[in-house]
């Protein structure tokens, strides 16, 4: 008995198409909607007019000397180094993300040492060797009239940082993990202990936490949104020294 060829149907060859050939030419953001984990917080070694990194901005603050930020490559990727004796300052990234479907933060640090001297809930002692800091859009309705006369004062004394609730993951000195505290320094800004001494300084420990809840627990209500992303080490109260790392900044679905 003769056999035929089979000839592949129609219906198969066009999924065969779609799987090998539309992503090539479908844009990464096209995918976006689709993927699971976004980077909000990217560092690259090309850098601003300012010196900052590519897509962050540099704040600085009044009579204080600048803490220095490097992007190096690590293990194939891209890590932010921070390294400061006595100095503070920050970066900062605006960031468009939907809370609702990207709750979940999580990123990798790592320090030298911790700020020996540092008191978190004083506003004389409040440094940090590694802090994360996420800024929360608000409805101008809900600010109540001393929130915009603080925000005039802010912008001279806090160098233009972008204003609104906010919750800063820190490493900490002494104080228990898993505090929330008020900011000393800082109005409508609660600090959250993630990590506390020097048992796992020099190792790279990875932080996930659910902003949702967070800011649940932090602020008794639900976030508008996002503003801004940002990251500070900062020693200008003691005057030590420290080295932080950072790894990316992402938000994810779970």
């Amino acid at each position: 008995m003769q056999r035929t060829s089979r000839v592949p149907r129609v219906g198969n060859l066009f999924r065969i198409f779609i799987l090998l050939f539309i992503p090539i030419f479908l844009e990464p953001s096209s995918l976006l909607g689709a993927a699971n984990r976004i980077a909000i917080g990217k560092f690259i070694i090309e850098k601003e007019a300012d010196g900052s990194p590519k897509g962050w901005k540099t704040v600085t603050y009044f009579n204080t000397s600048p803490t220095s930020y490097e992007v190096l490559k690590y293990r194939g990727r891209y890590v932010l180094k921070a390294e400061g004796i006595g100095t503070s300052s920050s970066l900062f990234k605006e960031v468009k993300a939907e809370l609702k479907d990207y709750p979940i933060i999580s990123w990798r640090w790592k320090i030298s040492n911790v700020i020996r001297q540092a008191i978190e809930t004083r506003e004389d002692r409040n440094d940090s060797a590694a802090r994360v800091i996420v800024v929360f859009q608000t409805r101008p309705e809900e600010m109540p009239l001393r929130y915009g006369l603080e925000y005039l004062v802010k912008k001279i004394m806090r160098g233009n940082e972008p204003f609104g609730p906010r919750i800063e993951y820190i490493w900490g000195n002494r104080i228990e993990k898993g505090r929330i505290i008020d900011n000393p320094s800082v109005t409508h800004s609660k600090v959250i202990v993630l990590e506390s001494g020097e048992k796992k300084a020099n190792l790279w420990i990875g932080e996930k936490r659910n902003l949702l809840d967070d800011y649940r627990a932090a602020f008794g209500t639900d976030p508008e949104g996002i503003l801004a992303l940002g990251i500070q080490t900062d020693t200008d109260q003691s005057n030590e020294g420290v080295t932080a790392y950072y790894g990316e900044v992402f938000l994810s679905k779970q």
